[in-house]
């Protein structure tokens, strides 16, 4: 059985401890405590450019491979958080060493999981190294947050219709400005897509034009283009829309304004941190108001986002995770479709089963209906109608993989 001796570095700098230095203290620390031929003949893992937050790194999952084979009996690194950030993977590698009789060693704070209060110190050292991860990666994202409020770019590729400029000192920051030319573009898809009301008939009628890339608009990077607050005005109009989808509004909405809006962390109900809009610095292509009407126009387009959309569609919600449910068509199966819990698609972390989408829609409708007293002609509505509707009459519905409950507005 060998030694391995485990480096990382999350970049690839020449910055801070290269990968030769962490490797040099591994190897005189092992041949300290161990010997000098265990020293050399130590194998070497080395991730370069991985962060110490996860544990998919290439050098690692050779490193675990090969403990699982019984071929390592030690492992060293130069620092705890070289090996993990996270402390729940920290105390699972642990117990995989544990389990496979690997003894591991650090070289830095000294920790030697053969005695006891080696392994003691060992978990008490990773439980502050991941706090110091978060600290760090909460200080980042309020500071991004606070330059955003100024109406900045905190960088990435300006959105289609802007490009970047740079302002002069003493204050040098990035600001959005217009591109006159895909300005005109999207002028014109934010006029289409309300003439036709479908993703699908704008893509149609924009297939002349191309994107940087020089390639044609595709029906999802038209959504995009639709969905973007950055065109929007950070009016009174827009701030009522995005707070109901669960963004915080840095801004105080006036009536009418000509600033665009900047958006800023994930999406809503993705559980990472607060979602932000701040106003711009930029001019603004569309109301608030006409923002909000596409949001919900697309909303209830025939395919929206991971799939069509449904009567439930926007209301229903995993009665396991809680999470929202998409729709998705059946492959092979022409216009059948379900209702799929996006934390079990994207995240695999829900055991929600599908609910069979024609059927909750029929089932659905009938029950609001009979519940509302609705006329045979109300019952009899179109589909669109009839989605509409739904959104007046249900307050709240639930799928937990047996039964769907509905909560009904008091009428």
């Amino acid at each position: 059985m060998y030694a391995a001796i485990y480096c990382r570095k999350s970049v690839s700098t020449q910055r801070g401890e290269s990968m030769q230095s962490q490797l040099a203290i591994c190897r005189g620390y092992l041949a300290a405590h161990r010997s000098a031929e265990i020293a050399a003949d130590a194998w070497i893992y080395q991730d370069e450019g991985f962060s110490g937050a996860a544990m998919q790194r290439p050098a690692m999952q050779r490193l675990l491979g090969d403990v699982r084979a019984r071929l390592i009996s030690c492992v060293v690194c130069y620092r705890l958080d070289r090996i993990s950030r996270s402390v729940a993977d920290f105390t699972a590698l642990m117990e995989e060493f544990s389990r496979f009789h690997v003894d591991f060693l650090c070289a830095s704070e000294e920790f030697d999981t053969a005695k006891p209060m080696g392994r003691a110190m060992l978990y008490i050292a990773s439980v502050f190294s991941q706090l110091e991860r978060e600290t760090l990666a909460e200080r980042v994202r309020d500071n991004m947050y606070t330059l955003a409020a100024d109406g900045r770019w905190l960088g990435g590729p300006p959105p289609y219709g802007f490009r970047i400029r740079r302002m002069p000192p003493p204050h040098p920051y990035s600001v959005l400005f217009p591109d006159a030319e895909e300005q005109e573009t999207v002028r014109m898809i934010f006029s289409l897509f309300r003439a036709f009301r479908d993703v699908e008939q704008t893509e149609k009628a924009v297939t002349n034009f191309r994107s940087r890339t020089g390639k044609p608009f595709s029906a999802r990077y038209l959504r995009c283009i639709l969905r973007n607050p950055v065109y929007a005005a950070a009016d009174a109009d827009a701030a009522r829309f995005l707070q109901s989808q669960g963004w915080k509004i840095a801004f105080s909405p006036c009536e009418a304004e000509e600033c665009g809006m900047l958006a800023f962390g994930k999406r809503p109900n993705s559980g990472a941190a607060e979602p932000l809009v701040t106003r711009g610095l930029h001019p603004a292509l569309i109301s608030g108001k006409e923002y909000a009407e596409i949001q919900y126009q697309l909303g209830f387009s025939k395919r929206s986002g991971l799939g069509l959309s449904g009567l439930l569609q926007q209301i229903l919600r995993c009665g396991i995770c809680g999470g929202e449910m998409f729709c998705k068509f059946r492959n092979g199966r022409n216009g059948q479709f379900d209702y799929i819990c996006k934390r079990k698609a994207r995240q695999k972390s829900c055991i929600c089963a599908n609910l069979n989408g024609n059927k909750a829609d029929a089932a659905t409708w009938k029950a609001v209906c009979d519940a509302m007293g609705f006329s045979a002609v109300v019952r009899a509505a179109g589909e669109s109608d009839r989605r509409a509707l739904l959104q007046i009459c249900v307050e709240k519905a639930e799928w937990d993989g047996d039964s769907l409950r509905l909560t009904l507005r008091s009428r």
